[in-house]
């Protein structure tokens, strides 16, 4: 598709829609950052590339095919690391009710991301009714309608939120000594942070604060019974600079010190010297 913009906000409508495009457009190997905010609700879908969109105070890395939105009043900071393909639909600050009655903009979620491969038909489709004379613009608002409709049901079934946290847990747990950025992680998987944090609870038990916290008691539960290193070392190396802390919290999770926990688990340990599995870290 070659660069593009057109204008239907002054295309008379013979059956008008409650969401009437205003401007399409396509920007191939696009290379700038947009660093300003918009009077109008904009969806940005980005089919080729890679790049970073600013959303609630954080930088995300977003990747192609994604959908950014822009609102009115609203700052933006969005563009690709080198170059990418960007098809945009501009709407009038006027439809932004419409957009968040049937669901299109909601207050927690800028962007979302496609599974590959999705969504071509209805591209191409908008691309031969942008290129008629004179301008389609009924077929073009509903087009473009189903477009950002499509696009969020296909978004929901390439990533499902119980998916979302599956990946999130299996982070945690491949080095649950790494300061993980749980809002960070929930934005980057389209969540916002509360939302994340019922979802997680549901699918978890407790807090994923918590989880992280029992991940690094159980290694230092294995480090105990498994080295020679001591318990203050042990107790940096999970995250608690306070030995006096650890032991607290330590006696809280498992049922007695530190030192009495080596002690108990290296007496019973079988001949081998394979190490039990205690019942307390798991």
């Amino acid at each position: 598709m070659d660069e593009m913009i057109i204008h239907t906000d002054r295309s008379p409508r013979l059956h008008p829609s409650p969401l009437p495009v205003g401007h399409i457009g396509f920007l191939p190997r696009k290379r700038y950052h947009v660093r300003h905010g918009f009077r109008s609700c904009n969806f940005s879908f980005i089919l080729s590339g890679h790049g970073t969109y600013a959303w609630q105070g954080r930088t995300h890395a977003v990747r192609a095919p994604c959908v950014l939105i822009q609102r009115p009043g609203v700052p933006c900071d969005y563009g690709p690391t080198g170059a990418w393909d960007e098809l945009f639909l501009i709407y009038p600050a006027a439809t932004e009710p419409a957009l968040r009655a049937c669901g299109f903009i909601e207050p927690d979620r800028g962007f979302w991301h496609l599974g590959a491969n999705q969504l071509p038909a209805l591209i191409l489709d908008l691309q031969r009714l942008c290129g008629q004379t004179p301008l389609p613009a009924d077929r073009l608002d509903r087009v473009c309608e189903r477009l950002v409709l499509e696009s969020l049901l296909a978004a929901k079934a390439d990533s499902a939120p119980g998916d979302a946290i599956a990946r999130i847990r299996a982070q945690v747990e491949a080095d649950c000594l790494a300061s993980h950025d749980f809002p960070a992680l929930a934005a980057a998987e389209g969540l916002s942070f509360p939302h994340f944090r019922r979802l997680w609870r549901r699918a978890v038990g407790q807090p994923p604060e918590r989880f992280r916290s029992g991940l690094r008691m159980a290694l230092a539960c294995r480090m105990l019974v498994e080295g020679d290193q001591a318990v203050a070392s042990i107790a940096r190396t999970v995250g608690f600079p306070d030995q006096l802390h650890f032991a607290r919290r330590f006696r809280q999770l498992v049922g007695e010190s530190p030192t009495a926990y080596r002690e108990r688990c290296r007496a019973s340990l079988p001949l081998d010297g394979a190490s039990p599995r205690p019942n307390s870290a798991r």
